[in-house]
């Protein structure tokens, strides 16, 4: 049953990655940036992705941080972080800080039209955790000063090491990792005021993880220990990841940007390939370990009582099943974001397409299939909010059914 779930969720994932209408767009602050500068605001929007609405990540974090991306990407100037700096983009307010623009709305669309926002007004944007938030950027960058203040540089080297090794892309993760999430603890709000000293701890991180980086023996040792609980808690990083080898937006930045930093054809062949793919982990968050959903999908498994997050098990499983599931793999299971709100917590088990695989009673879920290829595909619509054309005859859902 399992492995029948595992393929229904990856027809939602081909589906999600099929437009670009299925996901939120960054709002850059105007519209000539480079690859390499949406990429890494991208990146950034990820470090304060948590327990706010990602909405306001990607509109109002989006103009910031691709403005503060830009002109790191030009300048490598930490100043841009220093509180005490006339034109940095973090500002002291009455409530702690906030990250701030030093461009106008001027005629942004989304700030204009979403947030009932003026031309002349400057955005501020406070992340829930940005004091957390605050080091992971300025570490990333101090790091990044060493990469020609470039994210996409730091990957290519990345890559050129780690290609040809069978999980390369779990080494690349780890290297992100490093960059960005390392050490970071649970700094206060108070800790953002002194600038120096803030630079000086960055700096000796900065050798630290370089050091890791470059001895290949430390690395592995501290790789090892990172993949065996670590790499399951990195949603961000993961993430981010995922988005540059999967999304049909980033995608073409990422190859774009490798290709400029002389990363060959065939290593980014086999970044954007299912073998990549593969060694994704499943982000784990609230909708993929929602209970009902959760529930649902490993009754009557050997996992139904298991205290585990599903991440881990749906790693395990893969494993042992992976030569029966040639076009699945765990991270799929991310579509919970958009299924479980609308399926799940509304009570749809009547016409879900889950429900239909293990027999319940009175399913419903014939009724929602159109079968009608001048039409969207109703399901995915219905289920996922996902917009593509119904697939007809050839709709690899209906297939699992008929198996």
């Amino acid at each position: 049953m399992l492995k029948g779930i595992f393929k229904i969720i990856s027809f939602y994932d081909e589906v999600r990655w099929s437009s670009v209408s299925n996901y939120n767009l960054i709002n850059f602050y105007k519209n000539n940036v480079s690859d390499e500068t949406k990429l890494l605001t991208h990146w950034l929007c990820y470090i304060t992705d948590r327990q706010m609405s990602f909405e306001r990540i990607w509109d109002v974090g989006g103009f910031v941080f691709s403005e503060l991306a830009d002109n790191f990407k030009e300048t490598g100037n930490l100043q841009l972080l220093n509180p005490d700096n006339t034109n940095s983009f973090i500002e002291k307010n009455k409530n702690g800080y906030a990250f701030i623009s030093n461009s106008k709305v001027s005629d942004n669309v989304v700030l204009r039209q979403s947030y009932n926002l003026k031309e002349t007004d400057y955005l501020n944007f406070t992340p829930r955790y940005y004091p957390s938030d605050y080091f992971s950027i300025l570490y990333t960058f101090d790091i990044l000063k060493y990469f020609d203040n470039s994210l996409i540089k730091f990957i290519a080297e990345q890559i050129n090491k780690h290609s040809k090794t069978d999980d390369y892309i779990k080494r690349l993760l780890f290297s992100l990792y490093l960059l960005t999430y390392f050490k970071i603890g649970q700094p206060k709000k108070s800790d953002i005021l002194n600038f120096h000293e803030n630079v000086k701890k960055a700096e000796k991180r900065t050798l630290e993880v370089l050091t890791i980086l470059k001895n290949k023996e430390k690395f592995e040792i501290e790789y090892q220990e990172f993949k065996r609980d670590k790499i399951f808690y990195q949603k961000r990083a993961w993430c981010s990841l995922r988005d540059f080898l999967k999304s049909p937006e980033f995608m073409v930045y990422f190859k774009n940007s490798l290709e400029k930093r002389n990363v060959n054809c065939e290593q980014i062949e086999q970044l954007i390939s299912i073998k990549s793919y593969r060694q994704f982990e499943l982000p784990g968050d609230v909708w993929n370990n929602n209970s009902k959903f959760r529930n649902c999908i490993l009754e009557n498994t050997e996992y139904e009582n298991s205290n585990k997050s599903l991440n881990k098990l749906l790693r395990e499983f893969y494993e042992k099943n992976r030569n029966e599931l040639e076009n699945c793999y765990p991270e799929q299971f991310d579509i919970t974001f958009d299924f479980v709100p609308r399926m799940c917590d509304s009570n749809n088990c009547d016409i879900c397409p889950i429900g239909k695989l293990k027999g319940i009673q009175n399913s419903h879920f014939d009724k929602t299939c159109v079968n009608n290829n001048s039409l969207y595909c109703s399901v995915s619509l219905i289920n996922c909010n996902y917009k593509i054309d119904c697939f007809g005859s050839k709709c690899k859902l209906m297939k699992i059914y008929n198996a």
